[in-house]
Order: structure tokens, then sequence, then C-alpha cells
């Protein structure tokens, strides 16, 4: 699927090579979290890949500027992506990160009149996996109709930076379907790209394979300085993104073809446990 190398790569198929493209790893030995924009880099380019497979079959993705009812989703992803995350919204010039962090506040404090904030903890901190237990979850959380704190004028304010389970997110069904996920006459076909990528990156350490670890995005303020305790691995970018794909290639690999799809009404999956 990828020729990579030190400062590169390429996206393979059965018509042959795509263009050389830059693959921004950063020059010197870094942790996990640093080399996740590169993988970002390459989550694109699979996009781009099933975007023009599935356009030239007549099954165009139907995902674009002013849908966003995926924003409003239980968005789960992992700990390295939320910590970088954080690190995004600190960033913000003021007053734009005054308003970010007012809405995380306000989500978290609707989640916790809800009562579902206990819950999120508990399913995300000490029993995760339950794939029952989340499917609930997800349901009672488009309830509460909670947007996304990045979510501005309908649009990602920081799309750049987004997260890697939204860049897999693709559907090809009509945008209007999406607006009743759970309804019982929904149909959704969601895009399975070749790689979940997403998956791989909530379950790799920068050395190998751990336990995925995931959480909402609404608790990745919350949950910073947590986070920041964790330790990551300072290594060679190039060796640590040749792991991760073998881990990938390990378990996060799908043989078959992006076209192919399911018909799941709850279109926000997460990351597999290891």
């Amino acid at each position: 699927m990828f020729k990579i190398w030190h400062t590169g790569f390429r996206l393979t198929g059965p018509q042959g090579d795509g263009p050389a493209r830059a693959l921004p790893l950063p020059p010197g030995p870094a942790r996990f979290p640093d080399i996740l924009p590169a993988i970002r880099t390459l989550a694109d380019a699979l996009v781009e890949g099933a975007q023009a497979d599935l356009a030239a079959q007549g099954r165009p993705v139907s995902c674009g500027p002013g849908c966003a009812m995926c924003c409003r989703h239980l968005v789960t992803l992992g700990e390295a992506e939320a910590l970088r995350l954080a690190g995004v919204v600190r960033a913000l010039p003021q007053p734009r990160r005054a308003r970010v962090k007012e809405r995380f506040q306000a989500g978290l404090a609707r989640l916790e009149k809800s009562g579902l904030l206990p819950e999120l903890l508990a399913a995300f901190t000490r029993a995760p996996g339950d794939w029952v237990r989340f499917q609930r979850l997800q349901r009672d959380y488009w309830e509460l109709d909670l947007a996304c704190p990045f979510l501005e004028q309908g649009a990602c304010a920081i799309y750049a930076e987004r997260p890697l389970v939204c860049r897999q997110h693709l559907m090809t069904t009509p945008p209007a379907a999406c607006a009743d996920p759970f309804g019982p006459q929904t149909y959704l076909e969601k895009v399975l790209l070749p790689m979940d990528l997403a998956g791989a990156a909530a379950a790799f350490d920068g050395l190998k394979a751990t336990e995925s670890r995931v959480l909402p995005l609404m608790l990745c303020l919350f949950r910073e300085p947590i986070l920041l305790r964790r330790t990551y691995l300072l290594d060679d970018p190039y060796a640590m993104l040749l792991r991760f794909f073998d881990l990938v290639d390990l378990g996060y690999s799908r043989k078959i073809a992006p076209s192919d799809s399911d018909d799941s009404g709850a279109p926000a999956q997460p990351p597999r446990p290891q």
C-alpha cells in the first residue's frame, strides 16, 4: 500500500505507484506523538486513493463542507493523539483558545448533568473493550446533540490537526441519512479503508503493540494531566514509523478493497482493543 523512505513515500496499488510525496518526519530523535503528522499525511493519501476508486465506480464519497453530523458523535482517539490535541488547544492564539476551552468545559458540564460523564470515565479508564457498552454510550451521546468543541460554523476549526479517526470516516450514502444514524430504518454505507491507522495509533507506544488506550475527544483537556505522565520512547522517527507499520500489517489491515462497506447505524467506531 505504501513505499516509505526517510523523507517521502508513494502510494502503491494494482494500477502502479503514485507520485512521490514528502513525509514530515522530525529531523532528530522523537517520541510517538511527534510522528503523528507523518502518519496523518499517510492517512490522507490513503483516503484520497479510496475516494478516487469510489468515484470511478460511480459511488462517490458524500462527506463534504457543510455536513457535520459526524461531529456530534462520540469520537474516540488514542492517548497519543489526545495528548497532541490538547497541545493544539494550548497553542491556539487568544481569544480563540479561550472560546475552544469554554466549549470543552460546557461539553463536560452537559455530560455531567446528563449522568453520562461517570459512565464514559468508567468505560474508557476502567473497563475498556466492552463493545456492547460502547454502542449504548454512542447512542446516549448522540441524543445529547453535543457538538465537537472544534466545530465552528459547520466546519472543523482545526482541520489540519483533526484526529485520524475523523480522517478515516467516509460515507457514500446521502448526507441526510447521517441525521438519524440510529434510526431503525436508517441505512448507512461506511467506507472501510484497507488500513485502520487510528486503531493502530491507539495500540502503539513507539516501540511495540500495547493494550489500546482510547478516550472520548471531549475528555482530552480534562485528562491532559494524566496523559502528560505517560512516557514514550525517544528514538529515530523513521525506525519508529516502520515499527508502527509492522503493527498495522499485523493487526490493522483489511484484505478488502476500499469499496467494501457496512451498513452499521453507528458511524463512529472505537479503535479496537489488542
